[in-house]
């Protein structure tokens, strides 16, 4: 009983660390376009993205958190051991990519570690050639169909959106720097704000909740109200750290943005998070804003959109998920035999 409380309170380190990086990891995707527009300084726009990523708590419901907790891994062949070296595996994977300025999913690398330690403590037991046996297919199908959807969704809203606005300044003779976009871009953060906390902090609510019941704390699944207060609070707490290296990539480098931009690409990836959330789906904040940033671009001058940084961040989406699980993965190894 010793060495499973132990093991409880790793898991529930390494889970509100994860939180903490995704926090600052993340911030980046709420608080770029305000910052890029200039409508926000950098510390005043980090505190509003904390304040409406916590917020989210009281508005939310658990499907997310379900979905990760239990609707992607078998819990028959989840331990917290599985966890703590997924929750490793998604640090590692968060802080190498943070640190090259690359705006990766925080979502998919927990994802990725979740099921890459799953899948091979199953195979130490049970044989490599049974180490899918763990996954929940149907739950997988729906979240990787997310990857394509959301960006996709962001960009052809966000250029929708770019488009009105664009034939309404034509048409009233309107400034691209008109006082009235800074003040709806104050709402479009706050609400991309809010959908990131909604969508965010249940994944590791979710993951977090499946190995506490793995350990027998619970009789069966289920979402403790105090986890889902402390996720969204070290959620926040990580926002407020910042996340200044990933800012420069996506309010700067892929393309330039106004006031008017700002609004129609936090809207538009706001909209995206928020259709996944209400189906209890984790998407992914980053793919959400990038695509976004991109439709209001290509909508405003394509010739401004900077197509090798947007190629760049692509192939850091494709390989999140399998770096993320092949670093679970090791992690686990490595553990079963220390």
């Amino acid at each position: 009983m010793e060495n499973i409380s132990v093991m409880i309170i790793a898991v529930l380190a390494a889970g509100l660390a994860f939180d903490f990086v995704n926090g600052f990891h993340d911030a980046a995707n709420s608080i770029a376009t305000i910052v890029a527009t200039r409508v926000l300084k950098p510390v005043h726009a980090v505190l509003w993205a904390a304040f409406f990523n916590f917020a989210a708590v009281f508005l939310f419901g658990t499907g997310v958190a379900k979905t990760m907790g239990a609707g992607l891994i078998d819990l028959a062949g989840v331990t917290p051991l599985v966890v703590l070296c997924g929750l490793i595996g998604a640090v590692a994977w968060g802080l190498m990519t943070w640190w090259r300025r690359l705006p990766t999913s925080s979502s998919h690398a927990l994802l990725g570690g979740y099921a890459g330690a799953a899948m091979a403590h199953h195979a130490l037991h049970y044989g490599w050639m049974r180490m899918r046996d763990p996954i929940i297919a149907l739950g997988w199908i729906k979240v990787t169909a997310f990857i394509v959807i959301a960006p996709v969704m962001g960009l052809f809203l966000a250029r929708i959106l770019m488009g009105g606005l664009l034939a309404a300044e034509k048409r009233y003779n309107l400034a691209p720097d008109h006082p009235a976009y800074k003040v709806m871009q104050l709402v479009s953060s706050a609400f991309l704000s809010l959908m990131h906390g909604s969508n965010d902090a249940q994944k590791t609510a979710g993951i977090l909740a499946g190995a506490l019941t793995s350990a027998g704390m619970f009789a069966s699944f289920t979402i403790p109200y105090w986890l889902l207060m402390v996720s969204y609070g070290t959620m926040g707490l990580g926002t407020l750290a910042g996340g200044w290296r990933i800012v420069r990539t996506m309010g700067q480098r892929l393309t330039r943005l106004q006031p008017q931009g700002g609004v129609c690409a936090e809207t538009a990836a706001a909209l995206s998070i928020f259709t996944a959330t209400i189906f209890g789906l984790p998407v992914s904040t980053t793919h959400a804003t990038t695509g976004a940033i991109l439709g209001v671009g290509v909508a405003a001058d394509p010739e401004h959109v900077r197509w090798t940084v947007a190629r760049r961040i692509a192939w850091g989406w494709i390989f999140t998920i399998p770096a993320a699980a092949f670093m679970g993965g090791c992690v686990m190894i490595v553990a079963t035999y220390i």
